[in-house]
């Protein structure tokens, strides 16, 4: 099975691929923090096989911040939040700068979507609203937490924990503590 990021696929694709027992991951995250989210998102699909909506490739989201159109810039994080089922925040002292996280947290939270805040290295704490959701404050706790995801849920996780912590995790060991 091939697993995406649905940022690169256009709407109708994006459509035909969206299926609520399929997760999908929005990663939110500041514009500094992109080579982290790019990391991640990779170890997402190729390791964990399981998609992700991670705005670094979607073209209609680039030409509408280029171009300063703040509606269809909402409408595009919209959509990018409807295909998903889990929203993962990754927090660093750069994302309290941010305008856009909050906006992602809320329109998720009003939605249903599942939301975890993921904690980078060097950070100190996560902001207490997102504490309320899954706080992620480690590896550790990262993989507990992704290993929930597929689509057997509870079920399958202490088996995929077991897996997913005997891979090659060097790439979460940059970002994560």
């Amino acid at each position: 099975m091939s697993y995406y990021n649905f940022a690169e696929l256009g709407d109708l694709e994006r459509t035909l691929f969206t299926q609520k027992h399929n997760p999908c991951v929005f990663i939110s995250h500041k514009k500094e923090d992109e080579v982290a989210a790019i990391a991640i998102g990779n170890y997402l699909i190729n390791t964990v096989g399981i998609n992700i909506y991670l705005d670094t490739q979607d073209c209609t989201l680039k030409e509408t911040v280029s171009s300063e159109n703040d509606q269809r810039i909402v409408k595009s994080i919209q959509k990018g939040l409807t295909c998903s089922s889990h929203l993962l925040c990754l927090v660093s002292d750069k994302t309290k700068l941010s305008w856009w996280v909050p906006y992602e947290i809320g329109f998720a939270d009003k939605q249903g979507i599942d939301i975890a805040a993921l904690k980078l290295k060097d950070v100190d704490d996560i902001p207490s609203y997102l504490k309320i959701k899954k706080a992620l404050f480690n590896t550790k706790d990262f993989l507990q937490y992704i290993s929930e995801l597929g689509p057997y849920g509870a079920i399958m996780a202490k088996e995929n924990y077991i897996r997913f912590s005997a891979c090659d995790n060097s790439v979460l060991a940059e970002y994560i503590d």
